[in-house]
This record gives C-alpha cells, structure tokens and sequence, in this order.
C-alpha cells in the first residue's frame, strides 16, 4: 500500500489535536484548515422512550477520546499484559476504542464482544487458562457472571492468571466493585463514559474517577446531583460532580465524577433522586453476597435481585427483609427484594 501523506505530516495533526481547546464550538465543527469535521464513527444509542436515536463521532473527537483512554489504561497494562476485551461491538463506540487503545499502550488484546454466540464463556474461560491472559475488560455484571460460571465448572477464579479487572460500560459502587475483585483475587478499576462520548472519566491512582474536563464542558442538572450535560446536550446519565474546590487526595484538579446510573433507573425520595446506585451500596452493606446485581424500577419501586455467595446456610427469608428494611431506612425509598442461589441467578433475572 502505498500513501502521498508522510509521516512527519501526521505528526504535526496529531500534535495540533492535542493543543486545539477542544471546548471550542467552532473547532468542533470544522477541522484546522477550515473545512467540514470527517465523520469517523457512527453509532446508535436508546432514547428515553426506548426507541434507538443515531450518533456520529467526528474523527477529532474520537481521536482525542482514545489519547484520555489510553493515558489512563497506560498506569494500568503494560506491553507484558494479555488483555480479554469483552466489551459491546455492535452500534457501540466502546469496544473498538477498547481495542485500539490497549494496542496503543502495547499490550495483546483477545476480543470476544459479549455476544456470546462465538465465544460462550466456558470458551471464554478456556482462552484466558491457555493464553495466560492477565487483564480483563468489560461490564462489572459479565465480571461478576463469568466468576460464577468459573465456580460452577469447578474452577477458582482466584487462582487464574487475571490480576486486573477494569469495568466499563455500566455504574458500580466500590462496595460491589471490592466484591469482583475479592472473587478474581484482583485489582479493579472503572472507566466511565456515555453512548455519544466513551471517555468521559476515566480513574486516578485512588480509585476516583476525574472528569475529562480539558475538553469536555460538564453540567449538572439539579447540581450537584442529577442528569449529566456534555456540552450542553443531556444524556439521560445520572452523576454526582465534585465542586471545582473539592479536591481528590490525589491532587488532580480536574472534578471528580460519580456515576450513578440511567436517569430512568431513579426515583424521587424524600431528599431527592434516589438512583440505582444508591439502592447498590446499601445491598453490599451486607456480608455473605456475591457482586451479582440487578436493580429496575417499576411503578416508582425498586425492584432488586441479589445473589448468596457460597452454600445456601443463610436465611435469605431474612436477609431479604434485612436489605428491604436497609433500604428504607437509608433511602425513604420502596424496594422489592429478591435474593437467589448463585446457581439460580440468570433464571432469575431472565
């Protein structure tokens, strides 16, 4: 193959990318010489009816979006990581930014989407023994099933060669997050972003996740708590944004962000929005569950399903009544609380 463009000229884009303020209404529309932006990557996302609304990432955009992703991924791998990407490929931005970047920081990569049709788990599992896979990516719900599904085939996750689990597509607490992390024997980080923009967040040293304000204009509506605008264009996210005078103990100036799930998985409580997260940390206040979650709101309440971790000696009669009562108490929500069997978890949650 050959190409007319040289290298040095590629150089110079890719340096006048990461000096332009992207902040810029005008510099997002145009490219440096003047001309319309190239469209690089087209999408779909759910609108709050749930029908599917089209999205489209310039190819500034998405070329900016994978520099933030691949500064954080590069404190996490190195270029002796074997990485499974099990992230979603189909209409979805995250999963070829997933790919790309980890190639970027030189590390391998096993793409499996999650589809499951190719590549089940018991497959998937046999790919990390044979390939000694060390880092796995993908949402804490698939983290904390292929666990599972480990345990069931007489496997120890603890005991495989993964030592570092980073979570996307999805809210989680860091009390469920402990939990994957107790199950793998690993270290867990999150990343966080939405349908239109993968990379909004992405984690420090401590665990938090900073908001990419360098060229991302973040709002709140209903500050400090309630739906994300990105530019001024909701969402449909719930987060929590640090005040610009709080500061993480890492010491980053950039405003720590705290998802906290879909607008439509929210409730009014007595002081508030109530969201799925909320309802999360109260539910892993409880010993004795595995960080299988599920959490839908019907009817103004919340309807969660939680799993026991290890043989069924636990009452759950009684720890359900536990969690139910946690939650009012805490949260002046209703909540419905189904706890299973880890064995019978997607039987009930079908």
């Amino acid at each position: 193959m050959t190409t007319t463009t040289s290298i040095a000229t590629h150089y110079e884009r890719f340096l006048e990318l990461l000096t332009r303020d992207p902040r810029d209404a005008a510099g997002a529309r145009t490219a440096a010489d003047g001309r319309a932006a190239v469209h690089a990557r087209y999408g779909e996302r759910a609108d709050p009816s749930g029908g599917s609304q089209p999205i489209v990432m310039t190819r500034d955009e998405w070329i900016l979006n994978q520099i933030d992703l691949t500064l954080a991924l590069g404190r996490l791998l190195t270029e002796d990581d074997v990485v499974v990407s099990a992230v979603p490929y189909e209409l979805s931005f995250i999963g070829a930014e997933v790919d790309r970047v980890i190639e970027l920081v030189g590390a391998s990569v096993i793409s499996v989407g999650t589809s499951g049709t190719i590549c089940p788990m018991p497959r998937l599992l046999g790919l990390i023994e044979q390939y000694e896979a060390t880092a796995l990516v993908c949402s804490p719900s698939f983290a904390a099933e292929l666990a599972s599904r480990a345990a069931s085939l007489g496997k120890r996750p603890a005991d495989s060669t993964i030592r570092t689990i980073i979570c996307v597509g999805e809210a989680c607490s860091t009390e469920r997050l402990d939990r994957i992390g107790t199950a793998w024997a690993a270290k867990t980080s999150t990343l966080y972003g939405t349908p239109s923009t993968p990379t909004v967040a992405v984690a420090c040293d401590h665990g938090a996740l900073h908001l990419c304000d360098h060229r991302l204009r973040a709002e709140v509506r209903g500050c400090p708590r309630g739906e994300l605008l990105l530019d001024g264009s909701p969402t449909g996210e719930l987060v929590e944004l640090w005040p610009a005078d709080r500061r993480c103990d890492c010491g980053s100036a950039s405003r720590v962000l705290v998802p906290l799930g879909s607008a439509a998985s929210a409730v009014r409580g007595p002081d508030g929005l109530v969201s799925a997260l909320d309802v999360e940390r109260i539910v892993f206040g409880h010993r004795r569950l595995a960080p299988h979650f599920a959490c839908a709101v019907r009817d103004g309440t919340f309807h969660v399903t939680c799993a026991v971790d290890g043989p069924r000696t636990v009452d759950e009669g009684a720890m359900r009544r536990a969690i139910r009562s946690g939650i009012g108490e805490a949260l002046g929500v209703e909540a419905e609380v189904t706890v299973v069997d880890v064995q019978d978890w997607n039987t009930a949650t079908s």
